[in-house]
């Protein structure tokens, strides 16, 4: 063999070694590992999206024109859509339930409401943290709610 030959074997070696090591470093990098969770958690949300978009639309629509019954229909499928791509902790699943919720009581539920609420404050606490904004706002919400179910049995005594 010559040397010429020995040569380019040693340069091509060193070559391969300073080539893999930078990889490595770029593999085992923090950085590196949050952009992938982003990504697994931007490929979640592109799932989610053309499903689920129309009937977030469709739900404040039919609740804006005071068809309540059809946006609660139409808000408990995007609920299960959401939840399918997103997982049952997702903030965007949390707000879902929160906005449900609401619905239920405006169109005539408010017991259900209530306890909806208290449920969704449960989970948003064991999410978040008892002193989590969302989770005050959805317990203040069921206090509300369930005032309102007093307040209409009252009523119809």
């Amino acid at each position: 063999m010559s040397w010429r030959w020995m040569i380019t074997g040693a340069v091509a070696a060193v070559g391969a070694v300073l080539v893999a090591v930078p990889v490595k470093r770029v593999l085992d990098n923090p950085f590196r590992q949050a952009e992938r969770e982003l990504d697994k958690r931007d490929r979640a949300l592109r799932e989610e999206h053309p499903d689920t978009v129309a009937l977030r639309h469709r739900a404040h629509y039919l609740s804006e024109t005071g068809d309540l019954a059809g946006a609660v229909e139409i808000s408990e499928q995007l609920l299960a859509e959401r939840v399918r791509a997103l997982g049952e902790d997702h903030p965007q699943v949390l707000t879902t339930r929160h906005n449900l919720a609401n619905l239920r009581g405006r169109a005539g539920d408010a017991a259900g409401a209530a306890e909806a609420l208290e449920r969704l404050a449960l989970d948003m606490e064991r999410v978040h943290g008892a002193d989590f904004i969302y989770t005050v706002v959805s317990r203040r919400a069921a206090v509300r709610w369930w005032e309102e179910a007093e307040g209409g049995s009252q009523g119809a005594e």
